[in-house]
């Protein structure tokens, strides 16, 4: 996937930003995270890093599956980081979250994270923790702006690096279904010194559990 280019600024009151989410090697509206089987006793996890297509998938090929589609925003860039200020990420990144189980599951929980919440953007040595990116879901468990600071979800994400994004109650007669949910995203720098002119990159993955 192509990448925008990103603009690097001279003056040092002012540096650029971006931020990828997913590990996606595919334009973001036609690929998924998929699993194909599941143990009934452990939780299930919707893998990162493996995507695939399915639009053409047999019937029942799906059974035990979770995934998580993200259909626009995958890639976040601030033409400008204004410091002191909170910076609002201009676009929701939006999010399909889709389930089939043919065990018994109760809950699905979609949960985002940076791996290294110390460096949640970096730019060399000049680094932004996960306390300073927040994100919002209405229509889940952050109806407003809240740090990455959450510790995992069933063992998915990164302790002081989480954020737990929804937790959806899946009825016996529910094993198949989604949901679409927009993530808004902002990074707060106030209260911090000028930050070095650069540009700042970093990756949040999103990651879906049941149980």
């Amino acid at each position: 996937m192509r990448l925008p280019p990103f603009v690097r600024l001279r003056t040092p009151s002012v540096v650029t930003g971006a931020l990828i989410l997913g590990s996606l090697t595919a334009p973001a509206a036609t690929v998924q995270a998929q699993v194909g089987s599941v143990a009934a006793t452990a939780p299930i996890l919707s893998p990162v890093a493996v995507w695939s297509a399915h639009r053409d998938a047999a019937p029942g090929a799906l059974a035990n599956s979770l995934t998580v589609l993200i259909n626009s925003g995958a890639s976040q860039t601030l033409a400008s980081l204004v410091n002191n200020r909170i910076n609002i990420f201009p676009t929701p990144v939006s999010i399909t979250t889709q389930w089939q189980f043919s065990s018994i599951v109760t809950r699905v929980d979609l949960v985002g994270y940076f791996a290294n919440p110390a460096a949640a953007l970096s730019n060399g040595a000049n680094r932004l923790g996960a306390g300073r990116m927040e994100g919002r879901m209405t229509s889940g468990s952050v109806p407003t702006f809240t740090p990455f600071t959450q510790q995992p979800v069933a063992g998915v994400g990164s302790p002081g690096g989480t954020l737990h994004l929804f937790s959806q109650p899946i009825a016996p007669a529910g094993r198949q279904g989604s949901r679409t949910d927009q993530l808004e995203l902002q990074l707060d720098l106030r209260g911090l010194p000028k930050l070095p002119t650069g540009t700042y990159r970093g990756t949040l993955t999103l990651r879906a559990v049941a149980y």
